[in-house]
């Protein structure tokens, strides 16, 4: 852009706003029409107002009295406690007594079952993990000395509880 191009362009700009900036006569006009109206407002809202506020003055003044309050919250009182309508005869408790509870068996879970053939017969061993750690056994091992292996398949292990004589089958998880 040269200076000359740039030179009248300002010019333009500053004779646009020097137009535009002018008080035009027809807008002053309205204006001192629509001061006239708003004053006849004005002076109605504001007789509406003085008629109101004077009704006010007057109720705020009759009930001026002071009365003292009904519950004081800085102090405490006890409250009066009135009997139940209904009383309840004491109901008599018999102690039951508890029935023993079952031994906490620890968890067991079968991670994992290896197999492998040994005189042309499969032989396999499971994998159990406890909390105090992970075992391998076989058909007729004792397992913590709370259970004996009784069957070992493809999938699932047969435990047979050494208190009782109860069966448990764990089975390998899909996860």
């Amino acid at each position: 852009m040269t200076w000359k191009l740039y030179a009248i362009v300002s010019a333009g700009a500053f004779a646009a706003t020097y137009l535009v900036s002018s008080p035009k006569t027809e807008l002053a006009q309205s204006k001192a029409v629509a001061s006239q109206a708003r004053t006849a407002r004005q002076a109605a809202a504001e007789t509406e107002i003085e008629a109101l506020a004077n009704s006010l003055h007057v109720e705020r003044h009759s009930e001026a009295v002071y009365r003292t309050p009904g519950r004081d919250p800085f102090r405490f009182q006890y409250r009066v406690q009135k009997p139940p309508a209904f009383v309840s005869p004491p109901v008599t408790v018999v102690e039951n007594v508890p029935a023993p509870a079952a031994p906490v068996l620890p968890v067991v879970n079968l991670t994992g079952i290896a197999s492998d053939i040994v005189n042309g017969q499969p032989q396999r061993a499971a994998v159990i993990s406890m909390p105090a750690g992970v075992l391998i056994v076989r058909e007729g091992d004792s397992v913590a000395g709370l259970y004996k292996v009784v069957a070992i398949g493809e999938d699932s292990i047969d435990l047979e509880a050494t208190a009782d004589g109860s069966r448990r089958t764990l089975r390998l998880s899909t996860r």
